[in-house]
């Protein structure tokens, strides 16, 4: 969560500008309970002023696969040509 858009936010409610209509809307949500409707209401105003943050998980899921593949890959083609010189010696091939 974004420090300065949850101090924004708290700062809002302290100085009586905030949004009338969002507010209502948690006050609803909270069934009356002023304390939880400013929770609400930091919350929700919090996600709507802070940034939306860029989701890294998907972004970077094929650009890492690629190269362990590729290691991978090489990894078994180097094992399989050692297993077959160890044989090819011993078995005189």
């Amino acid at each position: 969560m974004n420090d300065s858009a949850h101090s924004q936010a708290k700062r809002e409610l302290e100085t009586k500008t905030f949004d009338q209509e969002l507010y209502d809307q948690c006050l609803k949500q909270a069934e009356g309970n002023e304390k939880r409707a400013h929770a609400y209401y930091v919350h929700r105003r919090t996600g709507e002023i802070a940034p939306k943050s860029e989701d890294l998980d998907q972004r970077e899921k094929w650009p890492m696969l690629t190269p362990l593949l590729i290691l991978y890959t090489l990894g078994t083609i180097g094992v399989l040509a050692l297993v077959y010189a160890f044989l090819a010696n011993r078995l005189g091939w």
